[in-house]
């Protein structure tokens, strides 16, 4: 990434914290398991790899890509902007939050997961008090498992990461979140995994997207609901006013510019740090695939959504 990117991260509520914070508890497993998931994985690259690693990636044009219906993208989705609504500048965003949990979780889990916060006074989606610098979501061990990889600390802090096993209903929904010492299955094209810093800008609009496009896409129809909060959170008042108008006009969903949902995306920099491109692939199998390309642009300091413009369909 750029310096200019990096310097539209939100101011945030995050800071960097010790890792003994962090702090790491499965729902129903042995104290002895939770003692040993508990334990943070250090990281342990030096500080010159470390370096070197940043520099190489800042010299690289960042992107994210989702796929509809794929498992590894909707957690993704779901701990992506679960986080942006955590680490909000004016302070958590619990309507968004709430959202998304009512949207990704079985109502069962999400019942067990509320009564585990209340006795260990930790976020349970995160297991955590704060949030990740970094996080990763890769492919488990079977159709129905995700591992969710967050890294904590960085700066003057020790850099840790906590790892979970997500667990899915095959009709839908995650019911069950629990630590792992297990390490992800190393990048390659057999092997899918979609990685997200918190408050960078690239981030936050794939977050934003994908996350969209699950609720436009729900098995049971829109949800309505969390598709609202995504937009309050991540517009300006402004230009959510205006683009109500637009769609009321052009009869199309205003932050896809189009009626129906995309089969894949692409969340890439644009020409400058005020601006992150999107693109869309619309149809597959018998269908013409048809893509639209379009530039979202950004408030320069809290890094909310200030315009969306379709440049081509092609």
């Amino acid at each position: 990434m750029s310096e200019n990117t990096r310097a539209l991260r939100r101011p945030g509520r995050r800071a960097a914290v010790a890792a003994g914070l962090v702090l790491a508890v499965g729902l129903g497993v042995s104290t002895q398991a939770v003692a040993q998931a508990a334990t943070p994985v250090p990281v342990k690259a030096s500080a010159q790899a470390s370096a070197a690693t940043s520099a190489k990636a800042s010299a690289a044009p960042r992107s994210i890509t989702g796929f509809n219906g794929d498992l590894v993208t909707q957690t993704a989705d779901f701990y992506g902007a679960y986080i942006d609504a955590k680490d909000d500048a004016g302070g958590p965003d619990t309507k968004l939050a709430k959202a998304l949990r009512t949207h990704y979780l079985a109502p069962a889990f999400a019942k067990r997961l509320a009564a585990w916060e209340k006795k260990n006074n930790l976020d349970g989606v995160l297991r955590a008090q704060n949030v990740p610098v970094e996080w990763t979501v890769s492919e488990g061990r079977n159709g129905l498992e995700t591992i969710v990889s967050l890294t904590y600390g960085g700066g003057e802090s020790p850099t840790t990461t906590t790892r979970f096993v997500v667990k899915h209903a095959v009709a839908g929904g995650i019911t069950d979140i629990r630590p792992t010492t297990a390490s992800p299955a190393k990048p390659s094209p057999a092997k899918r995994s979609v990685s997200g810093r918190t408050g960078d800008s690239v981030t936050q609009i794939a977050d934003f997207y994908g996350a969209y496009v699950d609720a436009k896409d729900a098995p049971k129809g829109p949800d309505t609901k969390l598709a609202k909060a995504l937009r309050t959170h991540y517009l300006t008042p402004a230009f959510a006013k205006r683009l109500a108008t637009w769609e009321k006009k052009n009869n199309l969903d205003g932050v896809l510019r189009a009626q129906n949902v995309p089969v894949d995306w692409t969340v890439s920099e644009g020409r400058n740090s005020r601006e992150i491109r999107v693109t869309h692939a619309f149809g597959g199998g018998e269908t013409p695939t048809v893509t639209t390309d379009l530039v979202v642009k950004l408030e320069p300091v809290s890094g909310d959504v200030t315009d969306i413009r379709r440049t081509s369909t092609h």
